[in-house]
């Protein structure tokens, strides 16, 4: 039963040219067709190698123009071919296995090539956004779909029936285009009607994608649309599934500033030995710790707005609780008493040195430069000291 009950009616038309169906399945080894499918399924290693195969064979041509698969295709066959050879009995098991590593190999770097050069056309979306929808059109996996779902949901780019065109977009892209991880899916379930929800929604359902891929959250995305990015592309799993997508890296990080590396002198002994202790979580941490870099970095005046979403606010909440507990703090096991008393020392000249900053580069006004300042410094104690607080 399809997620998006809402997309039954009328056919819905669509300038993406579909995926050839060729091999994109691994042997049904329920009925096993062939000698080489029952070889395969003789075999445990060589029924993971076979799907982990169909599913890089899908994104591969997923991710190459419509121009450029007919190459692919040509080389799945010969590959068949090879396989039906080479996989002819359970004594050739080694050699089977041997095959499908060597074709593996192959199409993960046809993959990453293709991944790179969609990421360039997704570069040029600030400067000719209406291109790179006609780009993205000759493909047919689930990153070019997804970002012409964040082009269409944002206005970014103009269809006629847009709601339409992002149901359709969002359902092959869950239904048909993702591996089929119960988690992320019911996540991405979860976010409701995209193409009528707010902004944020959409960039979190970009985030989801883009988590299955190796393309990184370029910065334009921060740039153009402040908090709502910020929010969506931050902590969300709370593992290490917060590890993808990747962040892009601003020019320069406010926090390389010798005055907080001072700081960070006096507040990272105590706070790597947390990290290690949180297992996993510490990914949601280091996560949190790259956005509030990057929107100190980039764009320091959304520090200054309100949360949007649910989530943001429990953090905004967390973060102010955190702050408080730094300016009482008497925990001088966790923290030892001198270094969080140097911290307190330092955090001044930190703050003004981003003040500073913040108006030269970014020209905001002395007043408005010295709350961002200061916020950027709550985030800077608050993201750390979390570690070493007791869990609500």
């Amino acid at each position: 039963m399809p997620r998006f009950p809402w997309l039954f009616g009328p056919a819905l038309s669509l300038c993406l040219i579909p995926v050839a169906g060729l091999a994109q399945t691994p042997p049904d080894c329920v009925k096993p067709f062939s000698r080489a499918d029952r070889t395969i399924c003789s075999s445990a290693d060589l029924r993971v190698a076979a799907e982990d195969l169909a599913t890089l064979l899908r994104d591969t041509l997923g991710n190459t123009p419509a121009e450029g698969r007919n190459a692919i295709e040509r080389a799945q066959k010969a590959f068949l071919t090879e396989r039906d050879g080479t996989c002819a009995d359970k004594s050739t098991i080694p050699a089977c296995r041997a095959l499908y590593e060597t074709r593996a190999a192959d199409l993960a770097a046809q993959n990453a090539v293709a991944q790179k050069k969609l990421a360039a056309v997704v570069a040029g979306i600030p400067k000719d956004a209406k291109s790179a929808a006609a780009a993205l059109q000759r493909h047919s996996g689930a990153l070019a779909k997804a970002w012409l779902v964040y082009l269409y949901q944002s206005g970014t780019v103009t269809v006629p029936d847009k709601d339409a065109m992002v149901r359709r977009l969002v359902d092959e892209i869950v239904n048909q285009d993702l591996p089929k991880d119960p988690y992320l899916l019911e996540e991405m379930t979860n976010l409701g009607d995209v193409a009528s929800a707010p902004l944020g929604t959409g960039l979190l359902f970009l985030r989801h994608v883009l988590s299955t891929t190796e393309m990184d959250a370029p910065c334009f995305l921060f740039t153009k649309h402040g908090q709502p990015a910020f929010e969506a592309f931050g902590a969300f799993w709370g593992n290490a599934r917060d590890e993808t997508p990747g962040l892009c890296s601003p020019p320069s990080s406010v926090f390389d500033l010798a005055e907080w590396k001072a700081v960070a002198t006096h507040m990272d002994p105590a706070i790597e030995p947390a990290l290690v202790e949180r297992g996993s979580i510490r990914h949601g941490y280091e996560r949190q710790f790259e956005v509030d870099d990057l929107q100190a970095s980039m764009v320091p005046s959304t520090l200054l707005e309100a949360p949007m979403s649910v989530e943001a606010k429990k953090m905004a909440e967390q973060r102010g609780r955190a702050v408080a507990a730094f300016r009482s703090w008497n925990d001088f096991e966790a923290w030892p008493e001198r270094e969080y008393r140097a911290t307190v020392s330092a955090l001044p000249a930190a703050i003004t040195a981003t003040s500073r900053l913040y108006r030269e580069k970014f020209k905001l006004n002395p007043e408005t430069a010295d709350q961002a300042a200061k916020a950027a410094a709550d985030r800077f104690i608050a993201g750390r000291l979390g570690l070493i607080m007791p869990d609500d």
